[in-house]
């Protein structure tokens, strides 16, 4: 008897496996050492997730690539990417080897923490709470500072290879405020995640504590 679902499964996996060996080859890196590799793993991953929006796929291949030591072909893989070529760089710092990918994927993939260039500001990491879902549970006053107090430890790793030098872009802060008591004080919880970042400069030993800036008050 043939088990359909595996079939179709083996399908879906060739399909994701296609589509990346074909992009190997526009850019040229379908020679590189690991490309085979990375085109049957991705496809793997990419078969247990129904919506797979071209930009994350970006990513998850650079990474692939950087953890094999080929940042050249991470780069290209990149600049390919609309989404992505404007800060190569940034993503190819945060993409190596270094760096808790697996636990800021979720934040890469949603768009919630992206690099950004601004010309008051220079580079920075942007943090948009506007893209980031709480439930009811999470906008109880304690718990939303115990939520932003975790997601900005995740997000200091980014400037782990700048020794805490760097900016820190918050989005959708003031949708935040509304649920903390005394909202009339729209920095109460932007000094929390300026909190946040100077006790993890001083745990990581770094020279610096990012700064932060708010984008939308």
């Amino acid at each position: 008897m043939i088990d359909m679902y595996q079939s179709r499964r083996l399908d879906e996996r060739r399909l994701w496996s296609g589509h990346v060996q074909q992009l190997f080859q526009t850019l040229e890196i379908d020679g590189r050492a690991a490309a085979q590799d990375i085109s049957e793993s991705v496809a793997v991953f990419c078969q247990h997730h129904a919506h797979m929006p071209e930009h994350t796929l970006s990513l998850l291949m650079a990474r692939s690539f950087c953890i094999a030591g080929d940042a050249e072909a991470a780069g290209r893989i990149l600049r390919h990417d609309r989404t992505h070529c404007s800060h190569t760089g940034s993503w190819l710092e945060v993409l190596s080897s270094g760096y808790p990918f697996p636990e800021l994927y979720p934040l890469f993939s949603s768009r919630a923490l992206r690099p950004q260039s601004l010309t008051s500001a220079g580079p920075l990491w942007v943090l948009d709470f506007d893209r980031i879902q709480l439930t009811e549970a999470d906008r109880h006053e304690l718990i939303l500072f115990q939520t932003v107090r975790t997601l900005t430890e995740k997000v200091s790793n980014v400037w782990k290879k700048t020794d805490g030098r760097g900016t820190l872009g918050v989005k959708g802060l003031l949708r935040l405020t509304q649920f903390v008591r005394g909202r009339q004080d729209s920095h109460q919880l932007s000094g929390h995640i300026r909190d946040v970042l100077a006790l993890r400069a001083r745990k990581n030993g770094w020279a610096a504590s990012p700064s932060v800036l708010l984008l939308d008050l």
